[in-house]
């Protein structure tokens, strides 16, 4: 395909996994939010209409993650890669690492 042409490919149809990619973006886009205002105010000030602390807060959205995470891994029959997830657990370790030495420093 030449630079410029349009691409023939036809939006997802399928109900079922427009729902599960629907929820999926919707609660990824909630946990972002909430990491952000974890950044943004700490994680231990209070959500003033939950009650609960932003550290709570975070750790329901991540349980609404890994829940959708399940559903479309499942439903979607997504091959998930463990070496994938082994190494980028990894990579933030090393990254952490070096975070704290150049605090250290």
């Amino acid at each position: 395909m030449t630079e410029g042409q349009i691409s023939p490919w036809l939006p997802e149809q399928d109900r079922i996994r427009l729902a599960i990619l629907g929820k999926l973006i919707e609660e990824c886009n909630e946990l972002a939010a909430r990491a952000a205002r974890c950044i943004i105010h700490g994680l231990d000030e209070v959500d003033p209409d939950s009650g609960r602390t932003n550290f709570m807060e975070l750790g329901r959205e991540i349980a609404d993650v890994d829940a959708c995470i399940g559903v479309a891994t499942t439903e979607l029959s997504i091959p998930v890669s463990t070496q994938r997830m082994l190494d980028k657990t990894a990579g933030f370790e090393r990254w952490h690492g070096m975070i704290r030495e150049a605090a250290d420093a």
